[in-house]
């Protein structure tokens, strides 16, 4: 947010240059990202966090910041407005004030003037509007707008004449929903078509501005107005999000609704406007407040521990320095004992929620420069051993060989997207507050992440080759009472797709990588049941009815491999079919880790060499892994398929082609390049003795 340097200056009487300023709020606040001079003045743009809007997106609330962090007096902290209200005038005598829905519309005050002169604004202000980026209408909106800079508060006039109701003289504001259909002009010249939702506040016929986003051009302030409604609102920062996002139309005071403001400073910063509007425009103040406010927000009370948050920080402060600190940011500070304090933050600090908060804003206050270094006691502890990590990485190490890429996909999903996939959410996890309908729930089964990506890289590339390990999150169908309500666990998910491939290619292939993955894993003896139970054939639904089958250890399913469903493939609009396989992360990890015993790695270097096989179309990798590794000897530590070729001869002649890397290594001694070869000599001789070809 923009901010002007003499203004900062005006309320907090610092002495630092503009660059000074902006050093030490980096170092102590707030991030400054950029300083720009206009005319006299220089534009200090400051990154708010959004905790922090409510109460440091005006002026005022920046010099605070100031004041407390070098111990100055700011001018303004106890201002009081000075009106020239007419008594015998009541403003409830001209306006009413109903909230429908007071969850949307916490508070709404408002004031009446009359006897305005609309004109253009004084120089000072315009000039000061300029500096923080804001345009200069007339000196009613222009007031309205400097408000907002100066207090955080944003504000809006109404024109009282061209509001419709019941009598000339009596208007009535309602805060409420929108109705089907209702459209409004606005003041930027567009009209808004009001979606499902939108709060709105509406005169007797018709919206007259979207609540905390823009008014409309119908009740705007114009040469003419001579009488004004004057509205200091706190709408619920939920639907103003909402209604922000869904219109595409975010403006400064939208920015600060979104973010939650003190609904007790909407009086401060109304009376300040009419106090204003007095000075630049003249004009009667009616006496009196509408004020709807549908619950009085109160302040919190903290238990505040100096030894705590002496251990925290890790200094060593006297209690007399945090009673202080808490006064400076406009706390009520009360003894409980010696060493602590109840704390009442005020409501604007919407930050201050738990004691922790307020031992952060101690150590900002002191300054994190200031605090000395201290190493942390910490006992030290054996690591424990985890072992998923490893088998991650040999897995990773394998799909890489083997030509797939790793993909990281977004753990979200919504209705539409599972809808695709013929899942739904009656076993989902649903976000309380998610940021759009397509973030809705946690993802049920990462398989449909891979597959979409799939289908969208094929519209770039011809061949696809996606895997990684991602999380899914469901509620389960059956559990007790003693059980977690949701489970979380990781899934292994292969997507293998290329155009032009006939028939059934890309499963058989996809089948060989696995094959090939398990046997990696030392996972032997597993197979394919394509005779799966109606009852599980609702779960795999996104898998072609004849072209898939449970991958089983015995009678244990591991994983699923398949084609998926062509009504799936022309909802992702994929190219052509696409074979997937899934498999359980943390099952295939305990039979991996049953079958493997880890021994220390050898200190000498490892030989790697690339041997290609072109066996028939039938030939089981595991079946040529067996011949390599047992013609390779003791010194052959590993070996990995890295990749699958096969081209349209190969195809007539129903051959293939498997290419894989061999690995020599000796834990007692360092190889020769000549013992290697006579290795590769034998192996190639074996493989040959078998009626294949080893291809150079």
């Amino acid at each position: 947010m923009k901010f002007s340097y003499n203004w900062l200056k005006e309320l907090a009487p610092f002495k630092e240059s503009p660059e000074k300023l902006a050093e030490f709020l980096t170092a102590r606040v707030f991030e400054v990202e950029s300083i720009e001079k206009i005319g006299a003045d220089f534009t200090v743009d400051i990154k708010l966090p959004s905790n922090r809007i409510a109460d440091a997106s005006g002026h005022i609330g920046i010099a605070k910041e100031i004041a407390s962090l070098k111990r100055l007096r700011i001018k303004t902290l106890n201002h009081v407005a000075k009106l020239k209200e007419d008594k015998k005038e009541k403003a409830g005598d001209y306006l009413s004030v109903r909230l429908e829905d007071r969850e949307m519309c916490l508070r709404y005050s408002a004031r009446i003037m009359g006897e305005i002169t609309v004109k253009e604004s004084p120089k000072w202000l315009r000039e000061r509007l300029e500096v923080c980026g804001v345009q200069s209408i007339n000196n009613i909106v222009d007031a309205a707008n400097y408000v907002m800079l100066e207090t955080g508060q944003p504000m809006h006039v109404f024109d009282f004449e061209k509001l419709q109701g019941r009598s000339k003289n009596k208007k009535n504001i309602v805060v409420r929903i929108a109705r089907q259909g209702e459209v409004m002009p606005a003041l930027d010249g567009k009209t808004y078509s009001l979606p499902e939702g939108t709060l709105v506040i509406a005169d007797e016929e018709k919206p007259i501005a979207i609540a905390g986003i823009k008014g409309g051009e119908d009740t705007g302030v114009s040469k003419e107005t001579s009488a004004i409604i004057l509205e200091s609102a706190n709408f619920s920062p939920a639907i103003i999000r909402k209604t922000s996002q869904k219109l595409k139309l975010r403006t400064d005071a939208s920015v600060r609704f979104e973010n939650g403001l003190d609904p007790n400073q909407t009086v401060v910063a109304l009376d300040r406007l009419a106090e204003l509007i007095e000075e630049i425009a003249g004009g009667v103040t009616l006496h009196g407040i509408i004020d709807a406010y549908s619950h009085r927000e109160k302040t919190k009370e903290i238990l505040f521990r100096a030894a705590y948050a002496n251990s925290m920080i890790g200094a060593d402060i006297e209690p007399i320095f945090y009673h202080n600190a808490f006064l400076s940011l406009g706390c009520v500070v009360r003894a409980k004992r010696k060493d602590e304090f109840i704390v009442e933050p005020p409501t604007i600090r919407r930050d201050l929620q738990i004691e922790e908060d307020l031992i952060e804003e101690a150590a900002r206050l002191i300054g994190l420069d200031a605090i000395p270094p201290v190493f942390p006691e910490v006992t030290a502890l054996s690591p424990v051993e985890e072992d998923e990590i490893l088998w991650e990485k040999k897995i990773l190490q394998f799909a890489r060989a083997a030509g797939f890429h790793e993909t990281v996909v977004y753990e979200f999903t919504g209705e539409r997207e599972l809808g695709r996939f013929f899942l739904d959410s009656s076993h989902t996890l649903e976000l309380e507050n998610p940021a759009n309908p397509d973030t809705r729930f946690l993802l049920p089964r990462a398989l449909i992440k891979y597959a979409a990506t799939t289908a969208e890289n094929l519209h770039h590339f011809n061949s696809v080759r996606l895997f990684g390990i991602a999380k899914r999150f469901f509620i389960p169908e059956q559990r007790t009472t003693k059980e977690p309500n949701h489970i979380e666990k990781k899934d292994l998910v292969f997507c293998y797709a290329e155009k032009n491939r006939e028939d059934a290619e890309c499963f058989y292939a996809l089948k060989g990588v696995v094959d090939s993955m398990l046997d990696s894993l030392g996972i032997s003896e597993h197979w394919y049941d394509d005779a799966i139970p109606l009852e599980s054939r609702k779960h795999l639904a996104l898998y072609h009815p004849y072209r898939m089958a449970e991958i089983k250890i015995g009678n244990k399913k591991i994983g699923t491999i398949g084609e998926l469903h062509p009504e799936v493939l022309k909802n992702i609009k994929a190219k052509t079919r696409i074979a997937a396989a899934e498999f359980d992360f943390e099952a295939l990890v305990r039979l991996a880790r049953a079958e493997h015993e880890f021994i220390p790695p050898s200190k000498f270097p490892a030989i790697v060499r690339d041997i290609a096989v072109n066996v028939p179309e039938t030939a089981k990798t595991e079946e040529v892994l067996n011949i390599i590794e047992t013609a390779g000897g003791a010194l052959l530590e590993d070996t990995d398929l890295f990749d699958y070729f096969q081209d349209e001869a190969m195809r007539d002649s129903e051959e293939k082609s498997l290419a894989f890397h061999l690995i020599f290594q000796s834990a007692e001694r360092t190889l020769k390049d000549e013992e290697v070869e006579e290795l590769l000599r034998s192996i190639a001789k074996a493989i040959e003795e078998r009626g294949w070809e080893v291809r150079e």
